[in-house]
């Protein structure tokens, strides 16, 4: 049973790292304790349908072109970066096995967005801006904004995906976006929480804000929140 079990899961990843060029070994340290634990792959808390993720792995290699197929990959994909995401209460993020599962993620995700799709999934998008965003040791903000454009454009009326939009632009060097995201984020606001914007966007070069400000500093107070809310805990 052992046998079978470690048989599947080195399919699982090696696959994935083989399919995206991605390099291998630890990838796989958090899935392998939790089967050890209990047998369900639930580390972190997270439960992993192998079938599932397998299947999506299968028919995106066999189907380039399909886009439902690679958005399934990259959400699949997520999950099992998922469960190498630790959250104390001192400190969040993924592990060093999380972030080179996630590097699986990103290839998919990127692959995904060159086949047009004509409405992206913003359920993958919120899973993309949280991983990508402010995550310790990740911050790859290019990424995490064009996951949170898509993000806010399915949720016109959300000030708080509009804050997070805006954070990321800003962070990626993208003002104009950044103002954009954050004039139509103060406008959809209830009055309450206009200035709370204003002044925390301010800290990672709005308007009024220095360009110079950094993720770690911007982390601090966040009021932001992203389509995903799996690995925040």
């Amino acid at each position: 049973m052992i046998q079978v079990v470690y048989g599947f899961l080195a399919l699982l990843i090696g696959g994935g790292l083989v399919l995206f060029g991605v390099g291998g070994g630890s990838g796989a340290t958090g899935v392998l304790s939790g089967l050890e634990q209990n047998g369900t792959g639930s580390a972190s808390g997270i439960k992993l349908d192998y079938t599932a993720m397998l299947k999506a792995q299968r028919i995106a290699k066999r189907e380039p072109s399909n886009a439902a197929a690679w958005d399934q990959y990259a959400l699949q994909g997520f999950k099992l970066a998922e469960t190498n995401y630790v959250s104390t209460t001192t400190s969040a993020g993924f592990t060093k096995a999380g972030a080179k599962e996630l590097q699986i993620v990103k290839r998919a995700w990127n692959h995904y967005l060159t086949l047009t799709p004509a409405n992206p999934d913003p359920v993958l998008a919120g899973d993309v801006s949280f991983a990508f965003g402010l995550q310790p040791g990740i911050q790859d903000w290019k990424t995490a904004e064009g996951a949170a454009e898509i993000v806010a454009a399915a949720n016109p009326k959300s000030f708080a995906d509009y804050e997070t939009l805006a954070l990321d632009a800003y962070l990626a060097k993208d003002k104009t976006a950044g103002h954009l995201a954050e004039a139509h984020a103060i406008a959809v606001a209830p009055k309450s929480d206009r200035s709370s914007i204003t002044s925390y966007l301010a800290q990672v070069g709005g308007p009024t804000g220095s360009s110079g400000a950094t993720g770690s500093s911007a982390a601090s107070g966040s009021t932001a929140t992203t389509g995903n809310t799996g690995a925040s805990g």
